[in-house]
């Protein structure tokens, strides 16, 4: 184990429990607030009383904070003489022999966390002196507080819904700038980063696919929602109608022999559904998600909708909210999501311009021209570039398929990828080279093409197939 990155965890999670005590104990009413309803096991109320100081994300920090300072409290209580001894191998060794056949029995381990959640001195005591257990009272009730308050946590903190796709990547392959990276699911549609090869830190565009699950048994509806900060200025993403297919219901078994004139009903049918409208839009009914989408029940994952993108590109937020009958609302945390739906650059197209360099070091523009070895040199001028640059390749291209790389005077190809530095652009200002056909091997005479092409990194509609692409070129010929 990397002890270093442990330590750092666990400074996090003292940190976020500081920083999250710290606005709670701000306000002192909803302190109290928080308190009660975590040892009425209440979810709704504490949920409530950390909305009042901004803190719902908070949950789970503040619930461990309230368990671990209420364990302390409720062992001192149950166990007033804590031993004195060492806790060594040979203390442990005799904990675990006087416990162990205890903790297997699953009406004992029941019965004491009632005690403990009930607070009742009596109770615990009778039962440590009918298991003879008072050596180890203290260590006891501490393991088995933990272990309740884990459970109250659950209760009053239970898991949040949760986007767990976008556009075939799993969130969990989105960094913290929005970009995605494969393998997907289905795994191919995206594939597994190549940096060297400009594959990966995939922005999204198109239509992109969005999956969750609503984490709220309860739940009847949906909604997904989508602003350019985290916390604030969300609307809900409308969209028209979602198609999606039901398995045809199970029919009888067919006569025996088989009768030619009756056609078997087919596999699936298509049907579509749609979003809430009017003053409280954009809400999908559960009961209404087809087979195909996870089907009509609040468990396991779900197509949420296919969100229509477009541009500004740059960064955003998705939040995927989920209610019951009784508007009892529960809402993800922000999932950040970079677009990208234009581009490559400049527009229209990628610039090239070729000039001939003479040998007195003066230039002429060279547009269909024809050059011949002892002209000189050939200044080859472009302009390619895109915020999510995947590559750029600059190719001579002559007849019979002939392909060959451009490289300057300095064995530099031009040809490049963002090779994971997803600050590289490409060739954001016009960049000029000196090529020199005449002193590569794979240059013959010919008429060429001289080709700069630019790809982003964009996945679009939930694949990755080169991303947008765009090109630029010029016409010479080069002679002997």
């Amino acid at each position: 184990m990397d002890v270093t990155k442990k330590t750092a965890l666990s400074a996090y999670e003292i940190q976020q429990t500081g920083e999250a005590i710290e606005k709670l104990s701000s306000d002192p009413k909803a302190f109290s607030s928080a308190y009660d309803a975590f040892l009425a096991g209440d979810a709704e109320k504490f949920g409530a009383a950390l909305d009042k100081v901004g803190i719902r994300q908070d949950c789970r920090w503040i619930c461990r904070f309230f368990c671990r300072k209420r364990c302390i409290g409720v062992c001192r209580k149950f166990c007033p003489q804590t031993p004195a001894g060492e806790v060594n191998a040979q203390e442990i060794l005799a904990f675990a022999k006087a416990v162990g056949p205890l903790l297997r029995d699953a009406e004992f381990v029941e019965r004491l966390f009632a005690i403990i959640q009930s607070g009742d001195v009596g109770r615990w005591s009778e039962e440590i002196k009918r298991s003879k257990l008072e050596p180890f009272c203290y260590q006891l009730c501490m393991i088995l507080c933990a272990e309740s308050c884990h459970r109250q946590c659950i209760r009053v903190c239970p898991p949040d819904p949760l986007i767990t796709r976008v556009g075939s990547i799993p969130t969990t392959q989105i960094d913290a700038q929005g970009f995605g990276n494969g393998p997907s699911i289905p795994n191919f549609y995206v594939p597994s980063p190549n940096p060297a090869a400009g594959v990966g830190d995939h922005p999204f565009g198109g239509m992109v696919w969005l999956m969750g699950i609503f984490n709220m048994p309860t739940a009847v509806e949906y909604l997904v929602e989508v602003s350019k900060t985290p916390n604030s200025g969300y609307t809900p993403i409308l969209v028209g109608p979602q198609g999606g297919y039901d398995q045809v219901p199970p029919q009888p078994p067919p006569p025996v022999p088989p009768d030619p004139l009756i056609i078997p009903p087919p596999f699936q049918y298509f049907r579509t559904r749609s979003q809430s409208t009017g003053v409280d839009p954009g809400w999908f009914r559960i009961d209404q998600l087809t087979d195909s989408d996870g089907g009509r029940t609040t468990t396991g994952e779900k197509t949420l909708l296919m969100w229509p993108t477009s541009a500004p590109d740059g960064v955003f937020y998705l939040r995927l909210r989920v209610r019951d009958a009784a508007m009892n609302t529960r809402v993800s945390s922000p999932q950040v999501v970079r677009l990208d739906n234009t581009g490559p650059f400049p527009l229209p197209r990628p610039t090239i311009s070729l000039q001939l360099q003479k040998t007195d070091g003066t230039r002429v523009p060279l547009k269909c021209g024809k050059v011949k070895k002892g002209d000189g040199l050939i200044v080859v001028t472009i302009q390619a570039y895109d915020p999510n640059m995947s590559s750029v390749s600059v190719t001579a291209r002559g007849n019979s398929g002939l392909s060959v790389a451009v490289v300057d005077t300095s064995s530099t190809p031009l040809s490049k990828t963002y090779n994971g530095n997803t600050a590289d652009q490409g060739y954001q200002v016009p960049t000029e080279f000196l090529w020199d056909p005449w002193n590569d091997p794979n240059i013959v005479p010919c008429c060429y093409l001289v080709y700069v092409e630019i790809n982003d990194r964009t996945i679009t509609n939930n694949s990755w197939t080169g991303g947008h692409y765009n090109a630029g070129w010029e016409a010479i010929e080069i002679g002997l």
